[in-house]
Protein backbone atom coordinates (compact mmCIF):
# COMPACT_ATOMS: atom_id res chain seq x y z
CA UNK A 1 0.00 0.00 0.00
CA UNK A 2 2.79 2.40 0.51
CA UNK A 3 4.82 1.37 -2.14
CA UNK A 4 1.45 2.54 -4.63
CA UNK A 5 1.06 5.60 -2.54
CA UNK A 6 4.64 6.88 -3.31
CA UNK A 7 3.77 5.53 -6.94
CA UNK A 8 1.08 7.86 -7.39
CA UNK A 9 2.17 10.90 -5.27
CA UNK A 10 5.10 11.34 -7.49
CA UNK A 11 5.46 14.27 -10.03
CA UNK A 12 5.08 12.58 -12.71
CA UNK A 13 2.38 10.75 -11.75
CA UNK A 14 0.37 14.45 -10.36
CA UNK A 15 1.35 16.06 -13.40
CA UNK A 16 0.07 13.14 -15.73
CA UNK A 17 -3.17 12.66 -13.76
CA UNK A 18 -4.29 16.80 -14.19
CA UNK A 19 -3.11 16.23 -17.53
CA UNK A 20 -5.73 13.49 -18.18
CA UNK A 21 -8.03 15.17 -16.15
CA UNK A 22 -7.79 18.17 -18.39
CA UNK A 23 -7.63 16.45 -21.31
CA UNK A 24 -11.22 14.86 -20.48
CA UNK A 25 -12.79 17.85 -20.04
CA UNK A 26 -11.36 19.08 -23.19
CA UNK A 27 -12.25 16.38 -25.17
CA UNK A 28 -15.72 16.64 -23.52
CA UNK A 29 -16.07 20.21 -24.91
CA UNK A 30 -14.90 18.98 -28.15
CA UNK A 31 -17.56 16.26 -28.72
CA UNK A 32 -19.81 19.65 -27.12
CA UNK A 33 -18.92 21.18 -30.43
CA UNK A 34 -20.15 18.31 -32.33
CA UNK A 35 -23.32 18.35 -30.05
CA UNK A 36 -23.94 21.89 -31.29
CA UNK A 37 -23.32 21.01 -34.64
CA UNK A 38 -25.93 18.07 -34.92
CA UNK A 39 -28.38 20.61 -33.33
CA UNK A 40 -28.20 23.15 -35.88
CA UNK A 41 -27.68 20.45 -38.95
CA UNK A 42 -30.03 17.43 -40.02
CA UNK A 43 -28.19 14.76 -40.39
CA UNK A 44 -27.50 14.65 -43.81
CA UNK A 45 -26.30 17.88 -43.04
CA UNK A 46 -23.71 17.10 -40.34
CA UNK A 47 -22.74 13.51 -42.45
CA UNK A 48 -21.27 16.48 -45.00
CA UNK A 49 -19.58 18.30 -42.12
CA UNK A 50 -18.01 15.13 -40.64
CA UNK A 51 -17.35 13.97 -44.47
CA UNK A 52 -14.75 17.17 -44.89
CA UNK A 53 -13.44 16.19 -41.65
CA UNK A 54 -12.76 12.56 -42.42
CA UNK A 55 -11.30 14.35 -45.61
CA UNK A 56 -8.84 16.59 -43.13
CA UNK A 57 -7.77 13.53 -41.25
CA UNK A 58 -6.72 11.37 -44.24
CA UNK A 59 -4.98 14.66 -45.63
CA UNK A 60 -3.36 15.10 -42.67
CA UNK A 61 -1.24 12.18 -43.28
CA UNK A 62 1.71 13.66 -44.19
CA UNK A 63 1.50 15.95 -41.38
CA UNK A 64 0.84 13.19 -38.61
CA UNK A 65 3.95 11.30 -39.88
CA UNK A 66 5.58 14.71 -39.58
CA UNK A 67 4.10 15.30 -35.91
CA UNK A 68 5.50 11.87 -34.98
CA UNK A 69 9.04 11.85 -36.78
CA UNK A 70 9.22 15.43 -34.68
CA UNK A 71 8.16 13.96 -31.50
CA UNK A 72 10.20 11.45 -31.83
CA UNK A 73 13.65 13.13 -32.54
CA UNK A 74 12.75 16.58 -30.15
CA UNK A 75 12.63 13.59 -27.43
CA UNK A 76 15.76 11.76 -28.36
CA UNK A 77 18.07 15.56 -28.90
CA UNK A 78 15.57 16.77 -25.08
CA UNK A 79 16.87 13.58 -23.39
CA UNK A 80 20.64 14.11 -24.55
CA UNK A 81 20.10 18.20 -23.66
CA UNK A 82 21.20 18.98 -27.35
CA UNK A 83 20.12 22.47 -27.47
CA UNK A 84 21.76 23.06 -30.46
CA UNK A 85 20.36 20.54 -32.71
CA UNK A 86 16.47 21.16 -31.03
CA UNK A 87 16.83 24.26 -32.55
CA UNK A 88 18.41 23.29 -36.11
CA UNK A 89 15.65 20.80 -36.68
CA UNK A 90 12.80 23.26 -36.10
CA UNK A 91 13.87 25.09 -39.53
CA UNK A 92 15.49 22.01 -41.30
CA UNK A 93 11.44 20.14 -40.88
CA UNK A 94 9.81 22.95 -41.60
CA UNK A 95 11.87 23.57 -44.83
CA UNK A 96 11.71 20.48 -46.46
CA UNK A 97 7.95 19.50 -45.64
CA UNK A 98 6.43 23.44 -46.31
CA UNK A 99 6.50 22.63 -50.45
CA UNK A 100 4.37 19.35 -49.59
CA UNK A 101 1.61 21.48 -47.42
CA UNK A 102 1.60 24.02 -50.09
CA UNK A 103 1.28 21.07 -53.31
CA UNK A 104 -1.67 19.42 -51.08
CA UNK A 105 -3.66 22.69 -50.73
CA UNK A 106 -3.16 23.60 -54.24
CA UNK A 107 -4.59 20.38 -55.56
CA UNK A 108 -7.18 20.71 -53.29
CA UNK A 109 -8.52 23.80 -54.59
CA UNK A 110 -7.88 23.10 -58.01
CA UNK A 111 -9.79 19.79 -57.84
CA UNK A 112 -12.43 21.50 -55.07
CA UNK A 113 -15.81 21.24 -57.89
CA UNK A 114 -14.63 17.49 -58.30
CA UNK A 115 -14.25 16.88 -54.68
CA UNK A 116 -18.12 18.11 -53.94
CA UNK A 117 -19.61 15.96 -56.28
CA UNK A 118 -18.11 12.86 -55.21
CA UNK A 119 -18.84 13.19 -51.44
CA UNK A 120 -21.73 15.24 -52.60
CA UNK A 121 -20.49 18.65 -50.90
CA UNK A 122 -19.88 22.25 -51.18
CA UNK A 123 -17.12 23.19 -53.41
CA UNK A 124 -16.07 26.48 -50.83
CA UNK A 125 -15.25 24.28 -48.13
CA UNK A 126 -12.87 22.13 -49.80
CA UNK A 127 -10.80 25.67 -51.30
CA UNK A 128 -10.77 26.73 -47.51
CA UNK A 129 -9.37 23.26 -46.60
CA UNK A 130 -6.86 23.62 -49.10
CA UNK A 131 -5.67 27.02 -47.86
CA UNK A 132 -5.49 25.10 -44.29
CA UNK A 133 -3.20 23.16 -45.11
CA UNK A 134 0.67 25.37 -44.38
CA UNK A 135 -1.55 26.61 -41.54
CA UNK A 136 -1.75 23.10 -40.24
CA UNK A 137 1.92 21.89 -40.99
CA UNK A 138 3.01 24.80 -38.84
CA UNK A 139 0.29 23.81 -35.94
CA UNK A 140 1.31 20.16 -36.51
CA UNK A 141 5.54 20.91 -35.87
CA UNK A 142 5.29 23.09 -32.91
CA UNK A 143 2.81 21.25 -31.38
CA UNK A 144 5.21 18.61 -31.83
CA UNK A 145 7.86 20.45 -30.08
CA UNK A 146 5.57 20.61 -27.21
CA UNK A 147 4.71 17.36 -26.20
CA UNK A 148 8.36 16.60 -26.80
CA UNK A 149 9.43 19.05 -24.04
CA UNK A 150 6.37 17.20 -22.31
CA UNK A 151 4.43 20.31 -21.74
CA UNK A 152 1.46 18.62 -21.34
CA UNK A 153 -0.26 21.40 -19.17
CA UNK A 154 0.05 24.10 -21.45
CA UNK A 155 -1.23 21.73 -23.93
CA UNK A 156 -4.31 21.22 -22.42
CA UNK A 157 -4.32 24.91 -21.89
CA UNK A 158 -4.14 25.48 -25.77
CA UNK A 159 -6.77 22.59 -26.70
CA UNK A 160 -9.32 24.50 -24.37
CA UNK A 161 -8.38 28.19 -25.95
CA UNK A 162 -8.19 26.43 -29.89
CA UNK A 163 -11.85 24.51 -28.97
CA UNK A 164 -13.47 27.36 -27.44
CA UNK A 165 -12.24 29.98 -30.37
CA UNK A 166 -13.61 27.11 -32.73
CA UNK A 167 -17.03 26.42 -31.57
CA UNK A 168 -17.94 30.52 -31.39
CA UNK A 169 -16.84 31.22 -34.79
CA UNK A 170 -18.83 28.12 -36.03
CA UNK A 171 -21.85 29.46 -34.42
CA UNK A 172 -21.30 32.92 -35.55
CA UNK A 173 -20.64 31.59 -39.14
CA UNK A 174 -24.14 29.02 -39.28
CA UNK A 175 -25.77 31.74 -38.03
CA UNK A 176 -24.29 33.97 -41.18
CA UNK A 177 -26.08 30.91 -43.52
CA UNK A 178 -22.55 29.47 -44.20
CA UNK A 179 -23.42 26.17 -43.01
CA UNK A 180 -21.29 23.39 -43.09
CA UNK A 181 -18.43 25.40 -44.52
CA UNK A 182 -18.69 27.42 -41.78
CA UNK A 183 -17.75 24.82 -39.08
CA UNK A 184 -15.05 23.99 -41.48
CA UNK A 185 -13.36 28.21 -41.53
CA UNK A 186 -13.92 28.21 -37.82
CA UNK A 187 -11.82 25.08 -37.43
CA UNK A 188 -9.09 27.00 -39.52
CA UNK A 189 -9.41 30.44 -37.94
CA UNK A 190 -8.61 28.75 -34.50
CA UNK A 191 -5.57 26.77 -35.71
CA UNK A 192 -4.35 30.35 -36.81
CA UNK A 193 -4.95 31.20 -32.85
CA UNK A 194 -3.16 27.63 -31.25
CA UNK A 195 -0.27 28.24 -33.76
CA UNK A 196 0.39 31.85 -32.52
CA UNK A 197 -0.25 31.30 -28.68
CA UNK A 198 2.47 27.77 -28.98
CA UNK A 199 5.07 29.65 -30.78
CA UNK A 200 5.63 32.16 -27.99
CA UNK A 201 5.36 29.23 -25.72
CA UNK A 202 8.48 27.39 -27.55
CA UNK A 203 10.32 30.95 -28.57
CA UNK A 204 13.85 30.30 -26.67
CA UNK A 205 14.30 26.65 -27.96
CA UNK A 206 13.72 27.90 -31.45
CA UNK A 207 14.85 31.82 -31.46
CA UNK A 208 17.71 32.82 -32.28
CA UNK A 209 18.35 30.89 -35.27
CA UNK A 210 21.29 29.31 -34.72
CA UNK A 211 24.05 30.65 -37.71
CA UNK A 212 26.12 27.61 -37.69
CA UNK A 213 24.16 24.73 -38.06
CA UNK A 214 25.73 21.12 -37.32
CA UNK A 215 25.16 18.37 -39.55
CA UNK A 216 22.16 16.25 -38.20
CA UNK A 217 22.72 13.00 -37.43
CA UNK A 218 19.10 11.65 -38.33
CA UNK A 219 17.66 8.49 -39.42
CA UNK A 220 15.13 10.28 -41.33
CA UNK A 221 14.79 7.10 -43.84
CA UNK A 222 13.70 3.98 -41.74
CA UNK A 223 11.72 6.60 -38.78
CA UNK A 224 9.72 8.37 -41.77
CA UNK A 225 9.09 5.18 -43.30
CA UNK A 226 7.77 3.60 -40.28
CA UNK A 227 6.21 6.94 -38.78
CA UNK A 228 3.79 6.73 -42.27
CA UNK A 229 2.79 3.42 -41.80
CA UNK A 230 1.50 4.56 -38.14
CA UNK A 231 -0.45 7.80 -39.24
CA UNK A 232 -1.65 6.52 -42.20
CA UNK A 233 -2.90 3.59 -40.08
CA UNK A 234 -4.59 6.15 -37.28
CA UNK A 235 -5.89 8.54 -39.42
CA UNK A 236 -7.25 6.03 -42.23
CA UNK A 237 -9.71 4.22 -39.60
CA UNK A 238 -11.25 7.25 -38.35
CA UNK A 239 -11.92 8.60 -41.53
CA UNK A 240 -11.79 5.99 -44.48
CA UNK A 241 -15.05 4.86 -42.79
CA UNK A 242 -16.63 8.08 -42.93
CA UNK A 243 -16.14 9.15 -46.38
CA UNK A 244 -17.04 5.39 -47.58
CA UNK A 245 -19.99 5.14 -45.83
CA UNK A 246 -21.05 8.39 -47.25
CA UNK A 247 -20.68 7.23 -51.08
CA UNK A 248 -22.07 4.15 -50.45
CA UNK A 249 -25.02 4.51 -48.77
CA UNK A 250 -28.07 7.40 -48.37
CA UNK A 251 -26.91 10.81 -46.90
CA UNK A 252 -29.42 10.49 -44.22
CA UNK A 253 -27.85 6.66 -43.07
CA UNK A 254 -24.12 8.37 -43.79
CA UNK A 255 -25.34 10.78 -40.88
CA UNK A 256 -26.68 8.32 -38.53
CA UNK A 257 -23.28 6.68 -39.01
CA UNK A 258 -21.74 9.89 -38.60
CA UNK A 259 -23.55 10.29 -35.04
CA UNK A 260 -22.23 6.62 -34.38
CA UNK A 261 -18.68 7.75 -35.32
CA UNK A 262 -18.75 10.92 -32.93
CA UNK A 263 -20.33 8.81 -29.83
CA UNK A 264 -17.87 6.45 -29.91
CA UNK A 265 -14.76 8.63 -30.28
CA UNK A 266 -15.87 9.85 -27.59
CA UNK A 267 -14.46 6.53 -25.64
CA UNK A 268 -11.21 7.24 -28.41
CA UNK A 269 -10.73 11.08 -27.96
CA UNK A 270 -11.44 10.48 -23.74
CA UNK A 271 -8.64 7.74 -23.77
CA UNK A 272 -5.88 9.78 -26.72
CA UNK A 273 -4.46 12.17 -24.40
CA UNK A 274 -3.11 9.03 -22.21
CA UNK A 275 -1.94 7.89 -25.39
CA UNK A 276 -0.16 10.78 -26.14
CA UNK A 277 1.79 10.21 -23.42
CA UNK A 278 3.16 7.06 -24.71
CA UNK A 279 5.39 8.41 -27.15
CA UNK A 280 7.24 11.26 -25.86
CA UNK A 281 7.97 8.96 -22.44
CA UNK A 282 8.39 6.01 -23.18
CA UNK A 283 11.06 6.96 -26.05
CA UNK A 284 12.96 9.18 -23.25
CA UNK A 285 12.64 6.39 -20.51
CA UNK A 286 13.91 3.96 -23.44
CA UNK A 287 16.44 6.22 -24.25
CA UNK A 288 17.61 6.76 -20.45
CA UNK A 289 17.50 3.75 -18.89
CA UNK A 290 16.89 1.04 -21.26
CA UNK A 291 13.37 -0.44 -20.47
CA UNK A 292 9.67 1.08 -20.34
CA UNK A 293 8.19 -1.44 -19.47
CA UNK A 294 6.47 0.28 -16.43
CA UNK A 295 5.04 3.03 -18.41
CA UNK A 296 3.21 -0.23 -20.65
CA UNK A 297 1.60 -1.11 -18.06
CA UNK A 298 0.97 1.48 -15.81
CA UNK A 299 -0.79 3.91 -18.98
CA UNK A 300 -2.42 0.29 -20.27
CA UNK A 301 -4.26 -0.34 -17.38
CA UNK A 302 -5.61 3.25 -17.10
CA UNK A 303 -6.52 2.99 -20.79
CA UNK A 304 -8.42 -0.43 -20.26
CA UNK A 305 -10.29 0.54 -17.09
CA UNK A 306 -11.55 3.98 -18.63
CA UNK A 307 -12.70 2.55 -21.66
CA UNK A 308 -14.11 -0.37 -20.59
CA UNK A 309 -16.24 1.81 -18.25
CA UNK A 310 -17.16 4.12 -20.75
CA UNK A 311 -18.07 1.35 -23.31
CA UNK A 312 -20.21 -0.61 -21.03
CA UNK A 313 -22.08 2.91 -19.79
CA UNK A 314 -22.90 3.00 -23.99
CA UNK A 315 -23.85 -0.05 -24.18
CA UNK A 316 -26.33 -0.35 -21.19
CA UNK A 317 -28.59 2.84 -21.82
CA UNK A 318 -27.73 3.88 -25.81
CA UNK A 319 -30.68 5.24 -26.57
CA UNK A 320 -31.09 7.49 -23.75
CA UNK A 321 -27.03 8.36 -24.88
CA UNK A 322 -28.25 9.19 -28.46
CA UNK A 323 -31.18 11.17 -27.90
CA UNK A 324 -29.98 13.51 -25.00
CA UNK A 325 -26.30 14.10 -26.62
CA UNK A 326 -27.24 14.07 -30.46
CA UNK A 327 -30.98 14.30 -30.49
CA UNK A 328 -34.12 12.94 -31.52
CA UNK A 329 -33.44 12.46 -34.88
CA UNK A 330 -30.74 10.03 -34.48
CA UNK A 331 -32.45 7.60 -32.64
CA UNK A 332 -32.55 5.00 -35.16
CA UNK A 333 -28.77 4.80 -34.89
CA UNK A 334 -29.22 3.57 -30.64
CA UNK A 335 -29.37 0.01 -31.46
CA UNK A 336 -25.59 -0.10 -33.26
CA UNK A 337 -24.00 2.11 -30.43
CA UNK A 338 -22.89 -1.03 -27.94
CA UNK A 339 -20.70 -2.51 -31.14
CA UNK A 340 -19.21 1.17 -32.25
CA UNK A 341 -18.40 1.73 -28.59
CA UNK A 342 -16.42 -1.44 -28.38
CA UNK A 343 -14.99 -1.00 -31.70
CA UNK A 344 -13.66 3.01 -30.42
CA UNK A 345 -12.45 0.88 -27.39
CA UNK A 346 -10.00 -1.78 -29.01
CA UNK A 347 -9.09 0.71 -31.32
CA UNK A 348 -7.87 2.75 -28.37
CA UNK A 349 -5.99 -0.47 -26.71
CA UNK A 350 -4.59 -0.91 -30.72
CA UNK A 351 -3.10 2.34 -30.72
CA UNK A 352 -1.52 2.50 -27.48
CA UNK A 353 -0.34 -1.01 -28.00
CA UNK A 354 1.37 0.42 -31.73
CA UNK A 355 2.78 3.84 -30.08
CA UNK A 356 4.43 2.17 -27.49
CA UNK A 357 6.24 0.04 -30.12
CA UNK A 358 7.53 2.48 -32.07
CA UNK A 359 8.69 4.13 -28.88
CA UNK A 360 10.92 1.27 -28.00
CA UNK A 361 12.10 0.95 -31.15
CA UNK A 362 9.76 -1.90 -32.31
CA UNK A 363 8.28 0.21 -35.24
CA UNK A 364 7.05 -3.00 -37.87
CA UNK A 365 3.92 -3.56 -35.89
CA UNK A 366 2.69 -0.31 -37.78
CA UNK A 367 2.30 -2.60 -41.00
CA UNK A 368 -0.82 -4.04 -39.01
CA UNK A 369 -2.34 -0.83 -38.59
CA UNK A 370 -1.87 -0.50 -42.69
CA UNK A 371 -3.03 -4.26 -43.32
CA UNK A 372 -6.57 -3.01 -41.33
CA UNK A 373 -6.81 0.56 -42.70
CA UNK A 374 -6.51 -1.19 -46.06
CA UNK A 375 -9.09 -4.01 -44.95
CA UNK A 376 -11.87 -1.59 -43.87
CA UNK A 377 -13.31 0.08 -47.02
CA UNK A 378 -12.42 -3.06 -49.22
CA UNK A 379 -14.72 -4.81 -46.09
CA UNK A 380 -17.43 -2.36 -46.22
CA UNK A 381 -17.75 -2.24 -50.38
CA UNK A 382 -17.83 -6.16 -50.45
CA UNK A 383 -20.04 -6.51 -47.37
CA UNK A 384 -21.42 -3.36 -46.12
CA UNK A 385 -24.97 -3.52 -47.91
CA UNK A 386 -26.62 -1.97 -44.96
CA UNK A 387 -25.66 0.31 -42.27
CA UNK A 388 -25.84 -2.75 -39.65
CA UNK A 389 -23.20 -5.14 -42.08
CA UNK A 390 -20.70 -2.34 -41.93
CA UNK A 391 -20.93 -1.67 -38.32
CA UNK A 392 -20.60 -5.32 -37.72
CA UNK A 393 -17.46 -5.45 -40.11
CA UNK A 394 -15.80 -2.32 -38.66
CA UNK A 395 -16.53 -4.08 -35.14
CA UNK A 396 -14.63 -7.34 -36.61
CA UNK A 397 -11.74 -5.25 -38.02
CA UNK A 398 -10.96 -3.61 -34.78
CA UNK A 399 -10.76 -7.03 -33.16
CA UNK A 400 -8.71 -8.91 -35.42
CA UNK A 401 -6.40 -5.53 -35.61
CA UNK A 402 -6.41 -5.75 -31.42
CA UNK A 403 -5.59 -9.50 -30.89
CA UNK A 404 -2.86 -9.03 -33.35
CA UNK A 405 -1.09 -6.70 -31.92
CA UNK A 406 -1.06 -8.25 -28.28
CA UNK A 407 0.15 -11.37 -29.85
CA UNK A 408 2.74 -9.51 -31.76
CA UNK A 409 3.74 -7.35 -28.24
CA UNK A 410 4.02 -10.72 -26.61
CA UNK A 411 6.05 -12.19 -28.95
CA UNK A 412 8.66 -8.93 -29.19
CA UNK A 413 8.77 -9.61 -25.24
CA UNK A 414 10.00 -13.03 -25.96
CA UNK A 415 12.61 -12.26 -28.17
CA UNK A 416 13.93 -9.16 -25.83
Amino acid sequence: MDRLLRAVSTKTAKTTAIYYVSNFGLNVLRYFFHLILMKFFAPNIYGEFLSYLSLQYLLGIPLGTIGTIVTKTVSDYHGKKDDHSINAFFYYILRITIPLAATIGAVLILFASSLAGLFKASPAAFIVLGISMVVSLFSTVVASYVSAFQKFIFQTVVGFIGLISSLVLAIVFIRLGFGATGAVIAQMLSSVLVVLITLLNIKPFIFPVFTKIKKLSLDLKSLTGYSLFYTIGTLSLVSTDILTVRFLLSPTESGLYSALSIMGRMILFGLTPIIGLVLPIASHRHFSQGSAKTVFFKLGAVITLFGLIGSLLFSLAPTFFIKTLSGSAYIPAAPFLPLFAFSMFFFALSQFIVTYLLAVGRPKATLLLIIASLSQPLSFFLFGVSLSHIIVVNFAIHSILLLSLIFTYLHFQRTD
